[in-house]
């Protein structure tokens, strides 16, 4: 599905960014891609995104629809829940999907509302539902649902999951939360350094839906915390 080899995306005369990253994602896995602030998350998804271009190395995609969730819901005020779902197709095309991806995301009651009506997690429900219109093969994440509620994002995180599991899409998700890569993800990869480079993968072997409780996932929290050393970043050497 993907194949990433010796990828490098610096700037800040090379103190930021990623460097030599190389990993492949079989289709319908969802990925986490964990680790502290500046090793160079988020860039290595836009990267993939294809809204950065200046890199080094290559990757490819046996297919090549993508979709892009960011961290804010970015919708436009002046559209209504569905325009904001439909903004970027032709008039007519993709409705019926529309439709569906609205019940899907729990949200066909407020089709034409504004997004000033919306609470942050509806806002969000309508981000996924914009992300998938075009049917993505492949759907990248940025922490999007770091700036809600702890509530809300747990549920957030459960229609993630009937997301794939319905329409088994390859997930790349970006993310700060240990809980919630732990939740969602098949395999997690830890990036350290600045610029970061890949330092481990972890695999995680429970079936999804998990148990947020837990033991085996609680362990696994343990040695990802202890492959993260924030003890050591702590004291002034950075991730």
């Amino acid at each position: 599905m993907l194949a990433v080899q010796n990828i490098t995306r610096t700037f800040n005369e090379g103190k930021a960014g990623f460097r030599n990253v190389t990993f492949s994602i079989e289709e319908g896995e969802v990925i986490g891609i964990l680790g502290t602030s500046g090793c160079g998350k988020s860039t290595l998804l836009r990267v993939l995104s294809g809204l950065d271009k200046q890199y080094q190395g290559g990757f490819s995609f046996s297919k090549r629809t993508v979709g892009m969730m960011f961290q804010e819901p970015r919708l436009m005020p002046w559209l209504t829940v569905k325009d904001n779902i439909c903004f970027g197709i032709q008039k007519g095309q993709q409705q019926e999907l529309a439709k569906e991806l609205l019940q899907l995301v729990g949200l066909e009651e407020f089709a034409d509302h504004y997004p000033k009506d919306l609470s942050g997690g509806m806002a969000q429900r309508t981000a996924i539902a914009r992300s998938l219109i075009t049917e993505p093969d492949v759907l990248l994440l940025d922490e999007p649902f770091s700036a809600l509620d702890a509530f809300t994002k747990m549920q957030l995180q459960d229609l993630l999951l009937s997301i794939w599991d319905e329409r088994k899409t390859t997930m790349i998700l970006v993310t700060h939360d240990i809980d919630e890569a732990l939740y969602l993800c098949d395999r997690i990869f830890i990036l350290r350094g600045q610029p970061g480079e890949l330092f481990a993968e972890i695999k995680i072997e429970q079936e999804k839906p998990r148990s947020r409780g837990d033991v085996k996932l609680v362990e696994k929290k343990s040695e990802i915390l202890h492959l993260l050393d924030l003890n050591r970043n702590s004291k002034g050497d950075q991730l």
